[in-house]
């Protein structure tokens, strides 16, 4: 799917931008409880966790999308507050979330935090800074009634900042689209992204989070889920969530954006077009703990 040129309807709506938390209306807050209010379900046939570390500016704006999530199945969503130091549980709190303090620091003791906690089927893994469409929980479940799928992911679009307008951010979009079609032919797991990515729950338990590493439990995750099934990539609007550009901060103008990205893929493009046989070897740079 070639990405949109501008931003949908549903991310505005949901959108909550704010100078000062004190200014936030309380409308804000009593819309996004609302629709909460039915998404903690004991009998969920999936579960989204959301993972945050100091993600004031965020949460809300993740949490009000999702709140509008439109599924003919009950869902339970949980929010693994990773030791904020920063007001990110105290909006948690306003707006009725369902949330879990993850006291060891790392994404990966995050996820396994709200997982443990999950209920259903189906796990579906989101990042406080990433805006879902109101089907996305839907075509994920529906990609995952396909023979053999042992785990489903779709892809982001940017949201525009004063900095990058929408039109940068799409012809960036083509580009790094491409390299995650040669990634699917062999190292699917390259593809993954935690900020949207969905795992049997009974398989994702056995399995466990890795939580050793800075990054890189999401693919971690999704190459033993390698060798239970396929990985199911979905690329349709009704799945494509929207994130925030700070992954794009340090990369400049359009011209250094794209450069970089060509560069890095450049040079390994290679392995793009062979099956790694042994998994992967952390680097000691992305290590939380030394090796032994």
């Amino acid at each position: 799917m070639i990405p949109e040129f501008r931003v949908p309807e549903w991310v505005k709506r949901n959108l909550v931008r704010f100078d000062n938390i004190d200014d936030i209306p309380e409308e804000v807050f009593e819309r996004i409880r609302a629709g909460l209010k039915d998404k903690k379900a004991e009998d969920a046939f999936l579960t989204i966790g959301v993972i945050a570390y100091n993600e004031e500016k965020n949460i809300l704006s993740c949490l009000s999308s999702l709140a509008e999530q439109e599924t003919a199945f009950p869902i339970r969503v949980i929010v693994s507050n990773n030791n904020s130091t920063d007001r990110t549980q105290e909006l948690l709190d306003r707006c009725g979330a369902f949330s879990v303090l993850a006291t060891s620091q790392g994404i990966g003791h995050a996820r396994q935090a709200a997982m443990d906690l999950g209920k259903g089927k189906y796990y579906l893994c989101t990042d406080a800074d990433c805006l879902y469409p109101p089907t996305w929980a839907s075509e994920f479940a529906k990609a995952f009634e396909k023979e053999g799928v042992s785990a489903v992911y779709s892809v982001d679009s940017y949201i525009p900042t004063n900095n990058k307008g929408r039109l940068t951010l799409a012809v960036y979009e083509i580009i790094r689209d491409f390299s995650l079609i040669l990634r699917r032919i062999n190292r699917p797991e390259l593809s993954v992204g935690g900020g949207s990515f969905g795992i049997p729950m009974e398989l994702g338990r056995k399995i466990g989070w890795y939580t050793r590493v800075k990054r890189g439990e999401d693919g971690s995750m999704a190459y033993a889920l390698t060798q239970h099934g396929k990985i199911a990539f979905i690329n349709t609007r009704r799945s494509r969530i929207w994130t925030t550009t700070r992954s794009l901060d340090d990369q400049g103008n359009l011209f250094g954006m794209i450069g970089r990205k060509i560069a890095k893929e450049s040079k390994r493009i290679q392995i793009y077009f062979t099956p790694a046989k042994k998994g992967y070897r952390d680097k000691e740079d992305n290590l939380l703990e030394p090796n032994e």
